[in-house]
């Protein structure tokens, strides 16, 4: 079978991969916390993947090029015997920088279950490569708000994303805002200001009341949607989820959004009256 292959080129120099690559630090902001990790040939280092620690990963370095190459051995020992190959190639690309994965050797792990499938690591990658890599070198953080509310998970997702309850908890945003599309997985939804201008998002996720993913692509202005350019490929594909964890009656809220370091102000300032908005309206 061949290998996964994934390619995109970013506005960083190659140190700049490099360290975002191999540097720990930094691989727990966008990557895996991976303590024992060292781009030195020959290291063995294990990491879990989630908070909830559910599966096992082991790699050793094979091969460490500084801002050129990064290769090591990829296996998960909890539930399979078998061993693939991960490749992380750095090339020049006119003023920006290419980076290139192949993960060879997925097949391997046929017998771990469907959690272990071609199609769910093709999956990962790309949201590592064009979602996770590209935020941490571009200054997009994930900001987390949370809120406690008094009612049971179904309600809070309904007043949600209903169409007169979504317009009353994203006042402190923008008076007047509203929501337009489907909701449902698969879906297209365009968030709008009253003058017609926003964004349109893809929903990556849903499962109701428990979770949602929203992957936002591109803005809309007088009511149209604006081609992705290049101010846009910075930012495209950004995620933001509501997740609702309901226990003995109460609902904890929590929402990650993925913002630019210069709207980061103002999402702190806007984001905590809009959970108060969720609250207020499901209490009553």
């Amino acid at each position: 079978m061949s290998a996964i292959t994934l390619s995109r080129s970013f506005d960083a120099s190659p140190e700049q991969v490099w360290a975002a690559l191999t540097d720990k630090n930094q691989l727990k902001q966008w990557y895996f916390d991976i303590p024992d990790f060292a781009p030195v040939p020959g290291t063995v280092f294990d990491f879990y993947e989630g908070p909830a620690r559910e599966y096992l990963h082991r790699g050793k370095v094979l091969a460490a090029e500084p801002n050129r190459r990064l290769q090591h051995t990829w296996m998960h020992p909890s539930h399979s015997k078998g061993e693939s190959v991960l490749t992380w190639e750095i090339a020049p690309d006119g003023e920006r920088t290419k980076v290139t994965l192949h993960h060879e050797g997925t097949e391997n792990f046929a017998g771990a279950g469907p959690a272990f499938s071609r199609a769910n690591y093709e999956a990962g990658w790309d949201a590592l490569l064009n979602i996770q890599l590209r935020n941490h070198l571009y200054g997009i953080k994930k900001y987390r708000f949370e809120v406690d509310i008094n009612a049971p998970a179904a309600k809070v997702w309904q007043l949600m994303w209903d169409a007169e309850g979504y317009k009353r908890w994203t006042a402190p945003f923008s008076a007047g805002s509203y929501a337009e599309g489907n909701f449902e997985q698969g879906g297209e939804v365009r968030f709008l200001t009253p003058d017609g201008s926003g964004m349109y998002s893809k929903v990556l996720y849903t499962k109701a009341p428990q979770k949602i993913i929203l992957s936002h692509i591109g803005e809309i202005k007088n009511g149209k949607p604006l081609p992705v350019d290049a101010a846009a490929e910075r930012w495209t594909g950004c995620l933001e989820s509501y997740t609702y964890t309901e226990n003995n009656g109460v609902t904890h809220l929590l929402a990650e959004v993925d913002i630019e370091e210069t709207h980061g102000d103002y999402m702190q300032q806007k984001f905590p009256p809009s959970m108060q908005e969720v609250k207020k309206m499901c209490e009553e």
